[in-house]
């Protein structure tokens, strides 16, 4: 087994020199920087900067619409809760109206009960005069 694993190291390491090998004798690059640029100019990077930025802005444009959306539907909601609330407090004023006519009829009614229960009450003691005389 040991006999084995010297063999494969050995294949490997020789396979891997000779294609390094092979690449320096050929004359190309182990690394290459060809199509990548190594310094950006000055403009480069603004621009780069600038796309960034309005990438951001367009972010932000995004959120801002949406939450702007969504404080128009708060508005619409509380507005028709506003005018349910009108409503309610006219409804109330007029049962409150409607509580005191009720209270003023009664008052009525009941000091006319009570006129006429003065009225009976002289009426009888005036008989039981009549009669104890």
């Amino acid at each position: 087994m040991l006999k084995n694993v010297v063999n494969f190291l050995t294949c490997t390491i020789l396979a891997s020199t000779l294609v390094l090998t092979q690449g320096f004798l050929a004359g190309s690059p182990l690394f290459s920087n060809d199509g990548v640029a190594v310094a950006l100019t000055q403009a480069e990077k603004q621009q780069k900067r600038t796309a960034r930025s309005v990438a951001r802005a367009a972010k932000s444009a995004k959120k801002a619409k949406e939450l702007a959306e969504a404080a128009k539907k708060f508005v619409e909601t509380a507005e028709k809760a506003a005018e349910k609330a009108v409503m309610a407090v006219s409804e109330a004023e007029k049962a409150a109206m409607r509580a005191e006519r009720a209270a003023k009829e009664a008052a009525e009614v009941a000091a006319k009960a009570e006129k006429e229960a003065e009225e009976e009450a002289k009426q009888q003691a005036e008989e039981r005069a009549e009669q104890a005389e």
